[in-house]
């Protein structure tokens, strides 16, 4: 998604391959042999990832959009469907991006599935008269933006409107008959607001043991703003609040260190593949309008890569993630809770008493928040392992 203002197990070290050229032929294999594995390939090749793509699938530029294209075209991937739900663009505007993305993949066989249209409590309305109490929101409102089209509006993709229309039923109903379908096997990636899953979850909490893992594109690390979550508060706090198996969330912020450019996509031309001229055509040849670009930070790539090849990350740290729902100016940030590496803080001596900090009770006190599941929060990417991976996952034929 387009998101202005979204924003360890820690290495230990790196290796000196001047001093150990044995060590550096052999990290080499190991690289080699980990981008085969993402890519399907070679004897060490992963089980296919059984994945449900939910998705404000905005297009056709931007990371939504190139985000679906990777998972649509990874050996690696069986994508058992698309579920759509409003955020950067409306639910109807995402679908039909959905189903192009499908259509230009040439995977007509991935359903696309319609999802819900409205946060499950923040309003437009609403937003409108916190800004004229607190201060206008100068940063991405998704499909509150000032001027957005209706959520009824659409528009033809290039080429026109996909053949193929969305599966009936609703997202959440889909999300619950396919994990059950396929207990303990399917990761959801999440790269939207989390209203589709948060609905599933309160009709079936029974779903919540039988997911294998949750893929979030959302949350600040650093405990603001980021617009998945603050689009739709009260589903992501739902969401993060069950007790799921694993949680790993991209952040807003790592998603800012790798960026879509025109030397990355000349990159990918070059290599070949089904893309092509969708790349061309939307990226290398294309005037903007002024004010405007068709380059962006890639979080849902970057959320999709390390799903392929974990190595991609090289830096996460375990936090307890929660969202801020007092209504307020901060109603939709992120609450960020960390294990202190000391087990207590730091005081001046006057305020210790004679008798100095009593770490054993403060170690008692400072306990996980007991209704959240600890996640796996990115931290950092390695940049040229990242853009090496899209590149050849885009243009695999």
């Amino acid at each position: 998604m387009m998101r202005c203002g979204r924003f360890a197990a820690r290495t230990a070290g790196a290796l000196v391959v001047a001093a150990w050229p044995l060590a550096a032929a052999a990290a080499g294999a190991l690289e080699k042999e980990s981008t085969a594995a993402a890519l399907g390939e070679g004897p060490s090749a992963a089980a296919r990832i059984k994945l449900i793509a939910d998705q404000d699938s905005a297009g056709p530029h931007g990371t939504n959009f190139l985000s679906l294209l990777m998972l649509l075209n990874s050996p690696r991937i069986d994508l058992l469907g698309i579920t759509t739900v409003s955020g950067d663009q409306w639910v109807e505007q995402a679908t039909v991006f959905a189903l192009h993305a499908v259509e230009l993949a040439g995977r007509r066989d991935v359903p696309v599935v319609k999802g819900a249209e409205k946060p499950l409590l923040r309003t437009a309305r609403e937003q409108e008269l916190m800004e004229a109490l607190y201060g206008s929101f100068a940063n991405w409102h998704g499909s509150f933006n000032p001027g957005t089209p209706r959520p009824e509006h659409t528009w033809p993709p290039p080429g026109g409107y996909a053949e193929a229309a969305p599966r009936p039923g609703r997202a959440a109903e889909f999300l619950i008959e396919t994990v059950r379908a396929h207990p303990g096997e399917v990761v959801l990636y999440l790269a939207g607001p989390l209203t589709n899953l948060a609905l599933a979850v309160r009709m079936d909490p029974g779903i919540v043991p039988l997911v294998k893992s949750l893929y979030v594109m959302g949350a600040s690390s650093g405990g603001g703003f980021e617009l998945n979550w603050w689009w739709d508060p009260e589903a992501a706090a739902i969401v993060m609040r069950e007790p799921w198996r694993e949680i790993v969330v991209t952040t807003g912020e790592i998603g800012f260190s790798v960026t879509s450019s025109e030397r990355l996509m000349r990159r990918v031309v070059a290599a070949g593949g089904p893309f092509v001229e969708h790349l061309r055509s939307l990226y290398l040849d294309f005037e903007p309008p002024p004010g405007l670009s068709q380059w962006s930070a890639m979080w849902d790539e970057l959320a999709v890569a390390a799903l392929l090849d974990p190595s991609v990350i090289i830096e996460s740290e375990t936090m307890w993630l929660d969202v801020d729902l007092t209504r307020g100016p901060k109603y939709g940030h992120t609450v960020v809770w960390r294990q202190p590496e000391e087990g207590a803080p730091s005081f001046f001596l006057p305020y210790s008493g004679p008798g100095g900090v009593d770490r054993a009770a403060w170690r008692g006190h400072l306990e996980p928040p007991s209704h959240l599941t600890p996640a796996t929060v990115q931290l950092k990417a390695d940049v040229d392992r990242f853009e090496d991976l899209f590149v050849e996952v885009m243009s695999r034929q």
